[in-house]
């Protein structure tokens, strides 16, 4: 009868638990090594666009001014459930180019790649 119980409590612990995994993209991949070929005062919106291909996002300013940002995120989440507590995993790489125009030409950027965001957390 103790063996029972064991194999009841043995498989209701297997029905309690789970896991899921979801792979997520924001944005479209960029070259990141043309970065290097930005020249402030110097390279067009054309020359961007053509280094960089359409942004994920453009915005006007004040003064002829208009900012354009490159994005491109991507990763893995994994979420694993247990009885009482819940793992979440979450692992990616990023990237984002932000340009400053003045009249059509650059007037500043920056650049960020770096693996995140990525972080781990148990709740109970």
């Amino acid at each position: 009868m103790k063996l029972q119980w064991i194999v009841v409590a043995f498989v209701s612990a297997l029905l309690l638990s789970g896991c899921a995994t979801s792979n997520y993209s924001v944005g479209r991949d960029f070259p990141s090594q043309e970065v290097q070929q930005i020249v402030k005062g110097k390279t067009t919106q054309a020359q961007i666009l053509a280094m960089f291909g359409k942004p994920y996002s453009k915005s006007a300013l004040e003064n002829n001014q208009e900012k354009w940002v490159y994005l491109y995120s991507h990763g893995t989440s994994h979420a694993q459930s247990y009885l009482i507590t819940m793992s979440v995993t979450v692992k990616g790489h990023r990237k984002m180019l932000d340009v400053l125009f003045k009249d059509g030409v650059v007037e500043n950027y920056s650049y960020l790649e770096d693996d995140g965001p990525s972080n781990n957390m148990t709740t109970n």
